[in-house]
């Protein structure tokens, strides 16, 4: 419960591994209640999470880092996963054939 409360104050990533989840969580709490604990929308990478709202029986165990998840790095990576596709459109679109008429050099 520490970890947890830790996250929330200071935005610290934890390596949350849930009962009967294949795979660990890693990202930050958002807010604890009495009988949920509401985790951030996404992963530090940027994933989607598939569950937000956690109650304290179904955590296995919780590892805590030093990393924050406002840190400018994952920010960013987390920014570009979300723009994905915008980003994409955009560079098709300057990888588009010059005007006819028009000349390049």
């Amino acid at each position: 419960m520490r970890d947890l409360i830790a996250s929330q104050q200071t935005n610290c990533v934890l390596k949350i591994k849930l009962r009967n989840a294949q795979n660990p969580v890693i990202t930050a709490v958002e807010q604890i209640g009495r009988k949920k604990i509401v985790l951030k929308p996404t992963c530090l990478y940027g994933y989607k999470l598939r569950k937000r709202n956690i109650t304290l029986p179904e955590i296995e165990s919780v590892v805590r880092y030093k990393t924050r998840f406002d840190s400018p790095l994952f920010a960013r990576l987390r920014y570009i996963r979300s723009n994905i596709s915008s980003l994409r459109h955009t560079l098709d679109q300057m990888n588009e054939p010059a005007i006819q008429g028009l000349q390049t050099r």
